[in-house]
């Protein structure tokens, strides 16, 4: 009997144990989601923040704080951003903090400290679905890893709506990744912005610009094996095919200045891969090339599209959303270097199941609903391109999920009569 009753106890003192360490595990890993970043200013700057229009400017003098899970921050810069979201009245931010908050990531199991992080106002993100949950397609393919979550912003208490918080790329590239350059591609494959490691010399920085213009130099000089071949040396092309996939399943309508280039080491030499950007034009009817003259670059010669026939009847039927920018053009038409971006646009789309599709916007639609349960969030959205509500919203995300699996299905028998 004393037996069973010892075993009785110890029995006991697990469950508790277990108790006590689930427990602990949810003090330690905060659902962000559930706090809002309410940032501190003069009702001066509040008021000017509203009003203004089409003027990128640093909120200053004073420069103002943030309060956010019951701590005070201290801002090194606060930051209106963005294109054409500086016409809205609820305007995104890139925020510089003057200390780091350590944020748990639960993908890696750990926290890490962000100082600086982007905070987009999705104001033409209809029903704010569509940027999250591609974020999370690319991160189910390994093209997302910085931190990502969907918030509340506030300022002096007034609550601002659903803003997405984005760890700001060039941070995580440099300082997790130790990458030596970040590149954001603009127009005519310029540098629209580079961000170097503080540990390169003005001569290192000027060759890895060298590195990513010849990337396009290569596609004009050589063809086939050899020019797959070249271009693995500056350039994973594993990576880029993954990127241009998603694309492609996603309908994204405008990715030719919104990606970044950073680098990478791969067999003791640095490469670059890509991160994607703006992801706010998503399941668009066709690409941005047509109608679009200036925008389509001309490494081989003047290209005009005015309809999907006059892509055709350039490149023939391809499996390519886009193919505005000369590196996708070149492998729309490159034979060598388009079957092998089909064989990884085969493994992407193997990887993102119906099952797998179904999780992510399973996530997607639970991240939301607390924000569609506060009237006074949801009311932010008369300020954006189309005002949203709870109906919208569950409608919304069944009808993108059905999209996006019945595009996955189609492309994956597009793929299987090329066999």
């Amino acid at each position: 009997m004393i037996n069973a009753y010892k075993i009785l106890f110890y029995i006991s003192l697990l469950v508790l144990f277990s108790l006590f360490s689930c427990y602990k595990e949810t003090l330690l890993i905060p659902n962000y989601n559930l706090e809002s970043l309410n940032f501190s200013m003069d009702s001066a700057q509040e008021a000017q923040i509203y009003s203004i229009r089409g003027t990128q400017y640093e909120v200053a003098n004073p420069i103002p704080s943030l309060l956010f899970m019951g701590n005070t921050y201290l801002l090194d810069k606060m930051e209106i951003r963005g294109d054409n979201t500086l016409n809205f009245r609820r305007k995104g931010y890139s925020i510089n903090l003057d200390t780091k908050i350590p944020f748990y990531v639960s993908e890696e199991a750990s926290s890490r400290k962000i100082e600086e992080f982007k905070l987009l106002a999705l104001v033409y993100d209809y029903t704010y679905i569509e940027y999250y949950t591609a974020a999370n397609l690319f991160k189910e393919v390994g093209l997302w890893p910085v931190f990502t979550f969907l918030t509340e912003v506030k300022i002096n208490s007034n609550t601002q709506g659903i803003y997405l918080f984005i760890e700001d790329p060039s941070e995580y590239f440099i300082e997790q990744r130790n990458a030596s350059m970040i590149i954001r591609r603009g127009y005519y494959h310029s540098f629209k912005n580079v961000k170097a490691n503080p540990s390169l010399s003005v001569d290192s920085i000027n060759i890895f610009k060298n590195r990513f213009n010849k990337i396009y130099s290569d596609i004009v000089l050589y063809n086939g094996k050899q020019l797959y071949d070249t271009l693995l040396t500056t350039l994973d092309l594993e990576n880029y095919f993954t990127k241009i996939s998603i694309d492609m399943l996603l309908k994204n309508g405008d990715y030719n200045d919104e990606i970044f280039f950073y680098s990478t080491k791969i067999d003791g030499k640095e490469i670059f891969r890509v991160f994607p950007w703006d992801l706010d034009d998503l399941f668009a009817d066709q690409p941005h090339e047509i109608g679009r003259l200036w925008a389509v670059t001309n490494l081989f010669g003047t290209r005009e599209y005015y309809s999907m026939e006059d892509i055709y009847a350039d490149v023939g039927y391809k499996l390519i959303f886009s193919i505005e920018d000369d590196l996708d053009y070149k492998i729309a038409k490159d034979e060598f270097l388009y079957n092998e971006y089909l064989k990884t646009l085969k493994s992407v789309l193997e990887k993102l199941d119906e099952y797998t599709i179904e999780q992510i916007f399973k996530n997607t639609e639970d991240q939301l609903l607390p924000f569609y349960a506060n009237d006074a969030i949801i009311d932010q959205s008369k300020y954006d391109v189309t005002s949203t509500n709870y109906t919208l919203f569950i409608e919304n995300v069944s009808e993108k999920k059905q999209l996006v699996k019945d595009r996955r299905n189609w492309l994956l028998n597009e793929l299987y009569k090329l066999n």
